[in-house]
């Protein structure tokens, strides 16, 4: 009987045992799947909200700066920054609606088209991110790529004024995902995958054969449980085994993490033990050892349990992201070591502590109120926090708190995960700062001024407001010669004179290039405006030397006063800009206010461009002149300078130096010049044929065209093209341009000099160069400003400028033209001063084709007569 008893009471201990212990087994594995999807979806909502953040920094220097569309370098230099330091990203692009590469992190990729994305055909352009279908490749554009290797593209739209432009596209990377599950796979018998809300697989692992795109949709939880709750457990049966399915869907991003835990592999030891146990029924004496076994078996699987639990705390611990556990009451319990990275603080230094160490200062008692709220109701809680470091240093965190439930459905503790934005949300605030400022000088640009131009020209009161339009002269000149480089660096250095010489409270802003602004609200007065700009005009007008070239600037300045309540921002900015037009066009280095004159001024610049482009596409509105080029001591023609001339439609002369610098500062002066060049070779070899011994021909070439276009090739190509040597043509260029450090300007003139075409420095000494580029250059001739000349027989400064320009050239081997010589006196100064060529209206007008050739053909027949002067 007491072996039956004893039997009985053994049996029946067992099986509850066995009820009991699996039971606890299968809770502990069911807290245990809970705890890591958990886990793990938190780390994924925060890989999906960095992306997502870098995307919408895309988007907002797209939206301030459309212009990065078509600048393709730019672009990419600004999506290899946002894409640094993010593995979890092998790409960040913009795609064109039709597949096309406009700007990519990754090198070659732009210009290439995308096959296969399904954001550009399938995508809701209303949703602000789509996680497209897996792709073959690492990048968007692989053509090629081993098996097994893809991509994960998320889409996010990029509109303007509601209608889509292009695609932020970020390529999230599926070995990163992998990488976070990989620990947990090595350690336990679970199989996590990574889908969307339609069940098409993203990530596998470990891998079981499914490729990326397949579909889960008919199992669970996608067939029912997704719709009814966005997390939870399940358990399975498949193939005779059984699973416990842990799933979580973000509430933020159409991604589900399941967790599928093996019950048979994980109950493995549970089972064997009961196994065993079961001999204990054979005897009272099976019973000592099997209760021996019973206990050993017991504390076996406690040391299981807890090397689980002490994996699940190494996993936590390790996160990259910092990680508090507090109580029902928020004292802290435990942090893990990033925490302690972010923060400074240790674990001795908060457990037992409130988060409240961490406090900015900076959020309200509502904010923590609506926090406490939310989480007490056993809600998750998600949001950006300021706080601050042990440091004092200012943190910004994006925080999730979620509420942790004991077996009686009761809060007792809270988990909250934060992870630093803080290098995020200042890239977003330099980014929104670079919106309304110049990012060169840091000063408003013409969009803020616009609207603190709006909000003065509102105010109720009347109040006069100032505008100064400030337009720096020849600074085009400086770039296309110096490189755009130096042209920077002298902006800076304009900018902070001009802050030195204003108060803080007039606004000084940068409208583009060279042009300022300045906003006055306070005082304004047409005497103090007129002191001001007169003050301005000195400053900018003072010497700047940089790299050991002294430059010589000026500027225009432009004023108009409007009223608040009677005055438009864009009527008052156009008054001051047709100032500054009419300061430029009295001469530069001063200042001018408006007048209702002024819009003449502006009508005749678009009108002379208008009608350069219309002349330049059309025939017999241009021409070309002819200025004979003398020998100095016999005075027979040797050349002629080529001069342009341009009759408008209505019959109107337009003078060189009006339409000279519209063709420059639009560009049309490359396409001027290459039908020039054609026209005046072609006639060369026409008075070849006719034989006439013209000598040679003198272009002049500007600094633009020398910096834009291949002007040695186009003039080497024509000259050969009707068999006329390089020695019959000078190319005459200006003192500035000797400066240039543009490759293309130094490419051209090198091309000229190795041709054996001769090269002539015209305008010498009006400009800022130094003889030192005079002698780098090696030029053929040195030509003698009319400014000069005319001083003659007035002025001795002119005439010791031009005796000493003379002995200058000797020294070089140089040959000295004298132009603008218009009586008998300077022409014969020059002749005893050593000038070698002479042109002027003394000697010749500039002819047409007929009269060059009726000068030429008198010089032949060796009579004297000169052009003009019949």
């Amino acid at each position: 009987m007491i072996g039956i008893v004893l039997s009985a009471c053994f049996i029946a201990v067992f099986i509850v045992f066995e009820a009991i212990g699996e039971s606890r087994a299968r809770v502990s594995i069911e807290s245990e799947s809970a705890v890591l999807a958990q886990t793990l979806e938190s780390g994924l909502v925060r890989s999906i909200q960095d992306t997502q953040g870098r995307m919408n920094s895309m988007r907002a220097q797209l939206e301030y700066t459309t212009e990065l569309l078509f600048e393709p370098v730019e672009l990419q230099r600004r999506l290899a920054l946002l894409i640094e330091m993010s593995p979890q990203l092998r790409e960040l692009a913009v795609v064109s609606a039709e597949g096309l590469v406009l700007g990519s992190s990754q090198p070659g990729a732009i210009g290439r088209t995308v096959a296969g994305l399904s954001c550009l055909a399938q995508a809701d352009t209303h949703l602000p991110m789509v996680f497209g279908r897996a792709l073959q490749g690492r990048f968007l554009t692989e053509t090629f790529a081993p098996a097994g290797i893809y991509q994960l593209p998320i889409c996010m739209p990029y509109k303007l004024e509601g209608s889509l432009v292009a695609w932020i596209v970020a390529v999230w990377n599926p070995d990163a995902v992998s990488a976070q599950f990989q620990p947990l796979i090595e350690q336990l018998p679970i199989s996590l995958r990574l889908a969307n809300y339609d069940g098409s697989l993203m990530v596998s692992e470990p891998s079981i054969g499914e490729l990326p795109g397949y579909s889960l949709a008919e199992q669970e939880p996608f067939k029912s449980r997704l719709a009814e709750r966005e997390w939870g457990s399940v358990e399975l049966e498949k193939v005779g085994r059984s699973y416990l399915l842990n799933y979580r869907a973000t509430s933020m991003f159409p991604v589900v993490l399941t967790l599928e835990y093996d019950l048979n592999q994980g109950l493995a030891h549970w089972h064997r033990l009961v196994s065993r146990l079961q001999w204990l029924v054979i005897g009272i004496v099976t019973l000592i050892l099997l209760a021996s076994g019973f206990i050993f078996r017991l504390s076996q699987r406690q040391k299981s349990m807890a090397d689980r639990l002490q994996l699940l705390g190494t996993a936590i611990s390790t996160t990259a992201n910092a990680v508090i556990i507090t109580d029902a009451s928020g004292v802290v319990q435990w942090v893990n070591r990033a925490f302690t990275s972010l923060t400074g603080y240790g674990p001795e230094q908060v457990v037992g502590r409130t988060p409240a160490i961490l406090n900015s200062g900076e959020h309200p008692k509502a904010f923590f109120n609506d926090l406490w709220q939310t989480i007490t109701s056993g809600q998750v809680w998600r949001g950006e926090v300021v706080n601050r470091t042990r440091s004092g240093s200012r943190l910004i965190v994006d925080q999730t708190i979620t509420p942790i439930r004991s077996d009686n459905n009761l809060i007792d503790h809270y988990v909250a995960v934060h992870e630093d934005v803080t290098a995020r949300r200042e890239a977003e605030q330099r980014a929104l700062f670079l919106a309304f400022h110049d990012q060169l000088t840091e000063l408003p640009n013409r969009r803020r001024l616009a609207e603190k131009l709006a909000e003065a020209l509102q105010a109720p009161d009347e109040r006069k407001v100032g505008l100064l339009y400030i337009d720096l002269d020849h600074f085009k000149t400086v770039n296309d010669t110096l490189g755009h480089s130096m042209g920077d660096e002298l902006l800076v250095i304009t900018v902070r004179r001009l802050l030195n010489a204003v108060t803080e409270d007039i606004c000084l802003a940068r409208l583009g290039g060279d042009e300022f602004a300045m906003l006055i609200t306070k005082e304004v007065n047409t005497r103090w405006l007129e002191e001001l700009a007169s003050r301005l005009v000195k400053v900018l007008a003072q010497p700047v030397e940089l790299n050991g070239t002294r430059f010589q600037l000026s500027a225009s300045i432009g004023l108009a006063v409007g009223v608040s309540g009677d005055t438009e921002p864009a009527t008052l900015l156009r008054q001051a800009d047709l100032a500054m037009y009419k300061a430029k066009h009295d001469g530069r280095n001063l200042y001018r206010f408006f007048d209702v004159k002024m819009d003449y001024l502006m009508r005749r610049r678009v009108d002379l461009e208008q009608g350069l482009r219309a002349a330049m596409a059309g025939e017999g509105e241009l021409s070309m002149r002819y200025q004979p080029i003398f020998d100095a001591n016999t005075l027979k023609p040797l050349g002629v300078e080529v001069l342009m001339r341009w009759q408008n439609g209505s019959g109107e002369w337009i003078s060189p130096a009006e339409f000279v610098p519209v063709a420059e500062e639009s560009g049309m002066i490359v396409q001027l010049g290459a039908w020039q060049m054609d026209e005046v070779i072609a006639q060369l070899a026409t008075w070849d044929g006719q034989g006439l011994e013209v000598g040679y021909l003198s272009l002049n070439v500007s600094a633009v065209q020398l910096a834009r276009d291949d002007i040695a090739g186009r003039l080497l190509r024509a000259l050969a093209r009707h068999h006329i040597g390089t020695d019959r043509i000078v190319v005459e260029i200006t003192e500035t341009t000797l400066m240039s450090k543009s490759p293309l300007v130094k490419n051209n003139l090198a091309a000229l000099e190795a041709a054996g075409v001769f090269v002539s420095v015209d305008d010498f000494g009006t400009g800022y160069s130094s003889m030192s580029y005079l002698k780098e250059l090696q030029a053929d001739y040195l030509k003698i400003d009319r400014s000069f000349v005319i001083g003659i027989g007035k002025n001795r400064s002119d005439e010791e400028i031009i005796n000493a320009m003379v002995a200058l050239a000797r020294s070089l081997q140089m040959r000295v033209v004298a132009e603008g010589v218009d009586d008998a006196a300077q022409l014969r100064f020059l002749q005893s001063a050593g000038c070698d060529l002479i042109q002027g209206f003394l000697l010749s007008k500039p002819l047409t084709v007929e009269e060059v050739g009726a000068l030429f053909d008198s010089a032949r027949r060796g009579l004297t007569v000169l052009a003009g002067h019949g």
